[in-house]
């Protein structure tokens, strides 16, 4: 559809773009008779085209985005809230995908009056997916969505994901990776002999939580987040990473002017 980003393709609008040679069916209204008169040479006059954006909020709904205080999701749901209404209000086709479950993809919305729809529809649903971070991705990127803007807001912690953000510039689109780490995840605060639960495959894992193996746990945490920016970064794409209890006025201030997601 039409919209404020200029299109490579050739339109209609009244900014000039270019000359090419005349062919058979071509509107005269566009024949430059001038050029015709002076050097017999047929040409039509082209114009610039706008059209739309596609921005695809991709939402993480796995169950591990529910923990912290607060949660990862609480925090994904109000970046992807001030994310949408920047995209509505330019104009922009926005599409809030979730990722980690089996919902089907909704239709996108437009125009600043649908952002209650937005605020409903990322309320809608709890963080219970066990589908797997990476596998939706490559879903996501498998389908016929349109190249665009991929605003993926995710912790990130499935070992596969560096595939993921892959799958996803392969097919066109730029990615914008906002990882949101909880307390919980940076410094866990745990102690003693444990078996540990994972919340989406129901996997344990028996471990003694002393300071020597926090310490090769965090080590484990920066190695795994330097995977993924250097696959974000490879494909062209940008990455921030912040805390689930960060405002989003704070990382509009600081993060997102260092990292260039804020442009004045």
């Amino acid at each position: 559809m039409r919209g404020e980003r200029l299109s490579r393709k050739k339109g209609v609008s009244i900014e000039f773009a270019d000359y090419r040679e005349y062919a058979e069916g071509d509107d005269l209204r566009h024949f430059d008779w001038n050029v015709y008169a002076r050097l017999e040479n047929a040409v039509v006059r082209t114009y610039q085209d706008e059209e739309d954006l596609a921005v695809h909020l991709l939402l993480d709904r796995s169950a591990s985005m529910s923990f912290g205080d607060p949660s990862k999701a609480q925090a994904a749901r109000r970046f992807a809230a001030a994310f949408g209404h920047v995209a509505l209000g330019a104009g922009d086709a926005l599409f809030l995908v979730s990722l980690g479950t089996r919902e089907a993809p909704a239709p996108p919305i437009r125009g600043r009056a649908t952002y209650p729809k937005l605020v409903r529809r990322l309320s809608s649903d709890p963080p219970e997916g066990r589908e797997g971070l990476a596998r939706s991705l490559r879903a996501f990127a498998a389908g016929d969505a349109r190249p665009g803007l991929a605003i993926l807001l995710s912790d990130g912690l499935d070992p596969d994901i560096e595939a993921g953000v892959r799958a996803l510039a392969s097919r066109g689109h730029e990615v914008l990776f906002l990882q949101i780490l909880s307390a919980v995840d940076l410094e866990p605060d745990l102690e003693g002999d444990l078996r540990l639960l994972d919340s989406e495959t129901d996997g344990t894992v028996e471990i003694t939580a002393n300071s020597y193996a926090l310490r090769g746990y965090q080590a484990n945490l920066r190695a795994h987040q330097a995977r993924i920016a250097e696959a974000v970064r490879r494909c062209g794409g940008r990455i921030a990473t912040v805390r689930s209890e960060a405002s989003v006025e704070d990382f509009l201030r600081t993060t997102g002017r260092r990292e260039a997601w804020v442009v004045r």
